[in-house]
């Protein structure tokens, strides 16, 4: 099943990977370019576009976001969902983080719009261990905002533009992984899916 959704690069590149994980600053990640099948992801970008995105605002945030996509109806997604909560996929987590994380997935679709943000936090509740973001936008560059920001104390120290096929993975660390989505500058959709895999 793997060979069907991950590009097989990354297959035969675990114990490379479990190391960068485990060694880089400023918590455990990877930024993972092109990692799923392209054809694949392409076709996921257009059905996940056909579900209802909910606006949200607060302090905190402003983007709109889809219900858990564990109930959408559409075959592409379930497909795709039912891919990420496999016990291959998760052993496959598991070999390159060390982290396990068995229970149950978490799983939205996010768009942010001009003037969108997602102010710094470290997505700390106790049952998650691994969050994720899978970038579905095309031609964003760093001038356009909308970076994932990782933090180290007070200070941005990576920032990750959101290019498509890019799938970023992150330990959850109470106190620690602080990171953000910074405010989108101009009309460009930055479309992602993202969540938690949770113990």
């Amino acid at each position: 099943m793997l060979n069907k959704f991950i590009n097989t690069n990354y297959l035969d590149n675990t114990e490379n990977l479990r190391k960068q994980f485990k060694n880089i600053k400023p918590f455990p990640h990877l930024v993972l370019k092109d990692f799923f099948n392209r054809e694949f992801i392409k076709k996921f970008k257009v059905e996940l576009k056909k579900e209802i995105f909910h606006r949200l605002d607060s302090d905190l945030y402003s983007f709109s976001q889809t219900d858990d996509l564990v109930n959408s109806k559409n075959s592409v997604i379930k497909d795709f969902y039912n891919f990420l909560t496999s016990k291959e996929f998760k052993d496959y987590l598991f070999k390159i983080t060390n982290v396990k994380a068995e229970g149950k997935i978490d799983c939205s679709g996010f768009i942010y719009s001009s003037t969108d943000y997602l102010l710094p936090h470290d997505d700390r509740l106790e049952s998650r261990r691994l969050a994720y973001v899978l970038n579905l936008s095309e031609n964003f560059v760093k001038s356009d905002g909308g970076s994932l920001d990782l933090f180290d104390r007070n200070n941005i120290v990576k920032s990750i533009v959101p290019s498509f096929n890019t799938l970023t993975i992150f330990r959850v660390e109470i106190n620690k992984t602080f990171h953000q989505v910074s405010e989108v500058l101009t009309n460009k959709e930055r479309l992602s899916i993202a969540g938690w895999f949770n113990d």
